[in-house]
């Protein structure tokens, strides 16, 4: 009963994303133990890990089911906290739809730039990429791109902005080209830049271009972001339900103009 609550209380775009990643982690465990059971080697995720190179072209489905893939549980369960953290305010600021597409995008994005990274520098790019990292930084970012401002309550560190988190973890990312995983580290930046792209083309294709709204048009940012907060604030405590139809609608605006 209380999973079920809690379930509802996810939005169903960040809910099926998580679903997919843990049922895929779970299956790959128990199949990791049935091999080493019968003695073989425990490399269940083989098949749907991307390869570095031209092995992509032996399995192209790898270049989506990576992003989905994670054997390292801790790993798995950091991603998956980010992608509830971030995906919860960005599907509050879109759509189910679209927090999935990001998703997907980012991926692809993290995809092409790893095997384009595996040809220019093979010793860099390891035995192959798995991992839904590059997703969900794309989510990071697009989140970050759209409402900066926002906050995050962090343990130790207090209330900090959404910009100064994907800042930070850019460059921790970017700090990793140096070491002997890059190839992953450039799969990362690729879903940054992808979810970056995704956010400013979002803000430019509803940016009023006539003077239809002019309520729309002629607003003070600094009002504009304090009551955007309250309103995300308002998702954050009571969920995206709890919002009257005009409060949605005022946030699916402000988070576009912001």
């Amino acid at each position: 009963m209380e999973s079920r609550r809690l379930m509802q209380r996810i939005p169903r775009g960040v809910a099926i994303l998580i679903a997919i990643n843990a049922g895929i982690l779970v299956a790959l465990t128990f199949a990791n133990f049935v091999l080493r059971l019968s003695g073989g080697e425990a490399q269940a995720a083989r098949w749907l890990d991307l390869p570095p190179g031209g092995g992509v072209v032996e399995r192209p489905w790898s270049v989506v089911t990576y992003m989905f893939t994670q054997t390292d549980v801790w790993h798995a369960v950091f991603n998956m906290l980010w992608l509830y953290w971030f995906g919860m305010i960005l599907q509050n600021l879109t759509s189910p739809r679209r927090l999935v597409k990001v998703y997907l995008i980012a991926g692809l994005a993290g995809a092409a730039s790893y095997i384009a990274w595996s040809f220019i520098r093979p010793e860099g790019a390891g035995a192959g990429l798995e991992g839904a990292s590059a997703a969900v930084m794309g989510i990071v970012t697009a989140t970050a791109c759209l409402v900066p401002d926002y906050r995050l309550n962090l343990m130790l560190l207090g209330h900090v902005k959404l910009k100064w988190i994907a800042i930070v973890t850019i460059g921790l990312f970017a700090l990793g080209l140096t070491g002997s995983n890059a190839g992953a580290h450039v799969a990362h930046l690729g879903g940054v830049a992808a979810g970056a792209i995704y956010a400013f083309t979002l803000k430019y294709h509803h940016r009023p271009r006539s003077k239809a709204h002019p309520e729309s048009i002629h607003i003070d940012e600094a009002d504009a972001r304090k009551e955007l907060d309250m309103l995300l604030d308002k998702v954050r405590r009571s969920g995206y339900g709890a919002l009257t139809a005009a409060e949605q609608r005022r946030l699916f605006e402000l988070s576009r103009h912001v």
